[in-house]
């Protein structure tokens, strides 16, 4: 008798894309790494000098979020909250920020990016209006 059932394994794992990788380990310029994410944008590392083009308000009237057990700030345009059913989502661009015990702003990490990857596994939703899928960060 032949078993045709294919076999699926599933992980729990999150995986950080080689591009990320390549990018914190080759970090001998001295430049200063943050990640990104919007709905229309997946994952992605930045420099601080690209911040401000996807969060335009990135370093003026932004507010920022402290990950839970971390040094890590998750930054995003206040306006931008969508609160519904006593509960608060990000709709638009999110910057990840490493700071020192100084409050500079410093580079991300290997092992941070997974933490936020982690993050981002556990808090994103996807809500419905309209016929029109809305990706958010709840962040209650």
């Amino acid at each position: 008798m032949k078993n045709n059932a294919t076999r699926t394994i599933r992980s729990e794992e999150i995986t950080i894309d080689v591009r990320i990788c390549a990018a914190l380990a080759a970090n001998r310029s001295g430049k200063v790494y943050l990640a990104a994410i919007a709905p229309d944008m997946e994952l992605t590392v930045i420099t601080l000098d690209e911040a401000p083009g996807i969060l335009p308000c990135f370093e003026e009237d932004d507010a920022c979020l402290n990950l839970p057990d971390t040094s890590l700030l998750l930054c995003y345009n206040p306006a931008q909250v969508l609160k519904m059913g006593g509960k608060h989502y990000l709709t638009g661009p999110v910057i990840l920020v490493r700071t020192n015990m100084d409050g500079e702003v410093i580079s991300l990490t290997i092992d941070e990016v997974y933490l936020f990857q982690k993050y981002l596994a556990s808090h994103s939703i996807t809500l419905m209006a309209d016929d029109q899928k809305l990706p958010c960060i709840c962040i209650d």
